[in-house]
């Protein structure tokens, strides 16, 4: 996601439920009637409320007028509140990314936290406060709460330089295919993560179209949301009979992981 590019690869209110109602979202059907469509969960405006009249299901997110502007150097048309806060990074002896909490959030993954910080209702927009929040045990709404279960610190790393070469923060520096020889090992580089250059499993997309060019960091690519998580339910491979975690690579036997992950 280059120079805030792809507009249709951000807005990136990543969800992780496996509910009915993800289960039965046709993988790239598009929003509607998809787990991104709000007009399924709004509360308490309700029947009243003409984005559900209308079907409108773009305004939970977007509008033409009014946008915000302030909080985030990546907001496409954005009409959703977000967050004023900063998030525990990932952290583990394993990884060779430096996450800086001040900076991780740069770009389109902010907006994903605007519902999956589980602080601000998912059906807020415009003027309108919603009543609907992730943290709530409704049926359609088994979801973990990104900034609030640990999934941020414990899984799910994003906001470092992705490629190593010529990056000293950066991690990857694996060859595009094959693997890369083990006595070439650098200490403090991944050998073992693809550059860029590469592409997802099962996809012609690569890596690098996915990454967002920081605005703090020199326009170096960094992992974010979006990088794996496609918003719109257009590009992404999850299976049909597979829960629909709107995942750029599929599932099955870690395809996805083994996109950037030579193992």
């Amino acid at each position: 996601m280059k120079a805030k590019a792809l507009f249709s690869s951000t807005l990136v209110l990543l969800s992780f439920c496996g509910t009915i109602a993800i289960a039965g979202t046709a993988p790239r059907s598009g929003v509607q009637g998809s787990v991104h469509d709000m007009t399924l969960y709004a509360a308490p405006i309700g029947a009243s409320d003409p984005e559900i009249l209308q079907g409108r299901v773009c305004a939970y997110c977007h509008t033409p007028h009014h946008a915000i502007t302030t909080g985030n150097d990546y907001l496409p048309l954005w009409s959703h509140t977000l967050p004023n806060k900063t998030y525990t990074p990932y952290n583990t002896a394993t990884i060779d990314a430096t996450i800086d909490p001040q900076t991780m959030m740069e770009g389109p993954s902010l907006l994903c936290m605007s519902c999956h910080d589980g602080a601000i209702a998912v059906d807020t927009h415009y003027a309108f406060t919603g009543g609907k929040y992730l943290t709530q045990s409704d049926t359609d709404f088994a979801t973990p709460v990104i900034g609030k279960d640990g999934i941020l610190s414990n899984d799910h790393p994003i906001g470092f330089v992705y490629d190593g070469i010529n990056n000293a923060d950066g991690v990857a520096t694996g060859p595009v295919t094959g693997d890369p020889p083990l006595e070439a090992h650098v200490k403090g580089k991944d050998e073992w993560v693809r550059i860029s250059d590469a592409t997802f499993t099962g996809s012609t997309m690569k890596i690098a179209d996915r990454l967002y060019a920081s605005q703090t960091r020199g326009g170096r690519l960094i992992m974010t949301c979006a990088t794996c998580h496609d918003v719109h339910n257009k590009k992404n491979q999850d299976e049909a009979n597979a829960t629909n975690y709107l995942l750029l690579g599929s599932n099955r036997n870690s395809a996805l992981c083994l996109s950037c992950h030579i193992k």
